[in-house]
């Protein structure tokens, strides 16, 4: 593999990686604060990108008017299903999985049924190449990693520097003690679940122009961030951040050298060692 291969493989891994970030990142907040894997996550992303497909395509509305009617659809969701369903099983993780599971059936059988089998196509809203270094990265690609970084790094602040993240840092550690300092838990509960469900559909609708789109394609998204999520470590950001940068590498460097096929391989393997050597994650708590 000659240098200016290995360069174009770690761009290509570091921008997928920021795209697996975005989606991956709504997985693991809802997790850190209701402590369910929400299966539902995948159809949330398959909806994000066919959105873009109907407002954008179809119905030939504005990119930025889409986008924003995504992201409030997306919070009115999440609200819905938060204050509908997860509220009433807080605490039965069993139930609360089952629960997912149903409306992630629910979302595809009823996307099957309004979309239809034929695959639809996003066209090109930013062509070009873009060349460093003997480096091609699409423009399109970088944008969409670009505005994704943009996103994490405002998730990052939401947490760490303000006092609705405070109050999802306290619920994580100890929810009852949270409750008894004033913590309102839903009410947080339901914000965690709306952003979830908002980072979901954001990573749905950056890649509508990158690939082609049908009501399955939230299965492999929702597989990605569960590996994700599994290798940075159940509840950590940070953790999803560096494993989604991993994988991103792992995946573009694979497929170079191996095929894309085997990288899928190298991909299972890297998480089945984690499991096996750091069962919490690269960071997270036993």
């Amino acid at each position: 593999m000659t240098l200016a291969l290995l360069g174009q493989g770690l761009a290509i891994g570091l921008v997928n990686g920021a795209l697996y970030i975005l989606t991956a990142l709504g997985l693991t907040l809802i997790y850190g604060i209701l402590h369910i894997v929400n299966f539902a996550h995948g159809e949330i992303y398959m909806l994000g990108a066919m959105l873009i497909y109907v407002l954008f395509v179809a119905l030939q509305w504005p990119l930025p008017l889409a986008f924003a009617a995504i992201i409030l659809l997306a919070v009115a969701a999440g609200l819905a299903v938060e204050r509908g369903i997860f509220r009433g099983l807080r605490g039965q993780w069993m139930q609360l999985l089952v629960a997912s599971v149903g409306i992630s059936l629910i979302i595809q059988s009823l996307s099957w049924i309004a979309f239809g089998a034929q695959e639809k196509n996003v066209p090109s809203v930013l062509p070009g190449v873009l060349i460093i270094g003997g480096v091609r990265m699409p423009l399109e690609r970088l944008a969409a990693a670009g505005v994704a970084l943009v996103l994490v790094t405002g998730l990052y602040w939401l947490v760490y520097r303000t006092r609705i993240g405070l109050a999802m840092r306290a619920i994580e550690e100890d929810e009852e003690t949270a409750r008894m300092l004033g913590v309102n838990s839903d009410r947080v509960a339901a914000i965690a679940v709306a952003l979830g469900f908002v980072l979901a559909a954001l990573g749905g609708a950056f890649v509508a122009p990158i690939y082609s789109l049908n009501p399955g394609m939230g299965l492999e998204a929702i597989l990605m961030s569960f590996i994700i999520i599994i290798i940075g470590g159940l509840g950590s950001i940070t953790g999803t951040v560096l494993a989604g940068l991993l994988i991103g590498m792992l995946q573009s460097i694979g497929a170079l050298i191996l095929g894309a096929e085997a990288a899928h391989v190298l991909v299972f393997a890297a998480m089945i060692a984690v499991l096996v050597l750091r069962p919490q994650g690269l960071l997270g708590r036993a």
